[in-house]
């Protein structure tokens, strides 16, 4: 592997996660009539994890090498080490190479700075709508600042549950909030705890999820900033967890728990459910948790079902970016093209589907994944987690804060006093409507 320099970047290994993607198109790039003969081209990459090492190495790399032969690429990777993010350092310098990886924490400043291009005039026509089967993730407005294979669309919030407990104490798979909360309800009147779950997965998604489920309509006005959190809506929804938090649905220390210590719990039975998120489907298997699992999405079985996705606010950050201040822009956007098909065969290739379409997309990998599928497919609309969809580094610093306190044992503090408090920060801080 050529690399040239090691760049450090402490990259939260969701949102690494949340920004690499999806699938690939039916006819080679077509890579323009500059052959970018004689050329040297850095990309900074993320090796954040053992996928996006080989991601670069065994599909990326060897895609261009054969699709521009005569240009000499650097591949300088970030790490996963502490440090601040070097996109940022490099952009105030002015030293940003040719194509670096942006991520959401990189992309105001690089857009505030004009160091974005806009590679929606270079594609060609009809290639996003061709290649993507939802081309509106990568627009920020009118423009295309990062392409990127899109997983992250397909990678949304579940609940595992022990189908044993279930069966024993008479539940089945709740269809909405209110068969969700008597289900709990009836878990810990037996003396079991209903639901682990870590703290980034709850903070991401617990919230939203809820209203998502029982306020469908205000959750869309939310994302969109058409109405704000002392919406009645939002409020009665939130209501739903003021009753799974007095009743002792959640295992405690909800807000210093990791994943590690939340798929104990599920595994050892000290829960009967557990939140997280789909890319954890292989590790809910019977012969690695030791009993039967079933799934559900966050329950709604209405024709107005939202599936939350994991991916970043649209058009702005999660993948690979050109630098608008290099000489040949069509270069840059032929390069990203073909990186970007070449991601999307690699994921596809191991089983994770992608909004950027391939010959041959993901088959379920097991019912976890088929169930998933199903979801997507029969949601109305797909839509990013408030976090990674409508709060800015300001308000998700806040949010965090007030939100460790919802979930904490403290029962006197419930959703009216996270809503009077937050308020103020969603409404002074908060990105503006994404419509």
């Amino acid at each position: 592997m050529k690399m040239k320099k090691v760049v450090s970047l402490l990259l939260a290994g969701a949102m690494v996660l949340g920004m690499s993607a999806c699938s690939s198109s039916e006819e080679p790039a077509d890579n323009g009539g500059d052959s970018g003969d004689g050329k040297t081209i850095e990309i900074l990459w993320p090796e954040s994890d053992s996928t996006q090492v080989d991601v670069m190495e065994n599909y990326i790399q060897p895609a261009l090498e054969e699709n521009f032969p005569d240009i000499t690429f650097e591949y300088t990777p970030i790490t996963n080490k502490q440090g601040d993010s070097p996109v940022k350092t490099l952009s105030a310098s002015g030293d940003l190479p040719e194509i670096f990886f942006t991520g959401g924490s990189d992309i105001d400043a690089i857009l505030g700075a004009g160091d974005a291009l806009d590679v929606s005039k270079y594609l060609g026509d009809g290639w996003v709508e061709e290649n993507y089967t939802n081309p509106d993730l990568l627009y920020n407005g009118d423009a295309i600042y990062f392409l990127t294979a899109g997983q992250n669309a397909y990678y949304s919030p579940v609940f595992y549950y022990n189908k044993a407990v279930f069966d024993e104490n008479g539940i089945a798979e709740p269809t909405n909030m209110d068969e969700f909360v008597a289900a709990c309800q009836k878990l810990a009147d037996a003396g079991i705890t209903p639901i682990t779950m870590a703290q980034w997965t709850s903070s991401y998604s617990l919230i939203d999820g809820i209203i998502a489920s029982a306020a469908p309509d205000a959750f869309l006005d939310l994302t969109t900033r058409k109405c704000d959190w002392t919406d009645s809506r939002v409020k009665d929804a939130l209501g739903y967890f003021d009753d799974l938090k007095k009743m002792g649905a959640f295992t405690a220390d909800i807000a210093t728990k990791d994943d590690a210590t939340a798929y104990s719990e599920f595994q050892s039975g000290n829960a009967a459910m557990i939140l997280t998120y789909s890319w954890f489907n292989g590790d809910m298997v019977q012969d690695k948790l030791g009993f039967e699992a079933g799934s559900f999405s966050f329950p709604n079985s209405s024709e107005d079902y939202i599936q939350l996705i994991f991916e970043p606010r649209k058009g702005n950050g999660g993948g690979y970016t050109a630098n608008a201040n290099y000489d040949d822009p069509q270069l840059l956007t032929d390069i990203l093209k073909v990186m970007v098909e070449a991601e999307s065969e690699r994921h596809n290739a191991s089983g994770v589907r992608t909004n950027f379409i391939v010959d041959d997309p993901a088959e379920p990998a097991n019912a976890f994944e088929e169930e998933r599928y199903a979801d997507y497919e029969r949601a109305s609309q797909q839509v990013s987690v408030l976090e990674q969809g409508q709060m800015d580094g300001v308000t998700i610093a806040e949010f965090t804060t007030l939100y460790n306190m919802l979930v904490s044992d403290d029962q006197s503090y419930l959703s009216e006093n996270f809503i009077e408090e937050f308020q103020p920060i969603w409404e002074a801080n908060t990105y503006g409507p994404t419509e």
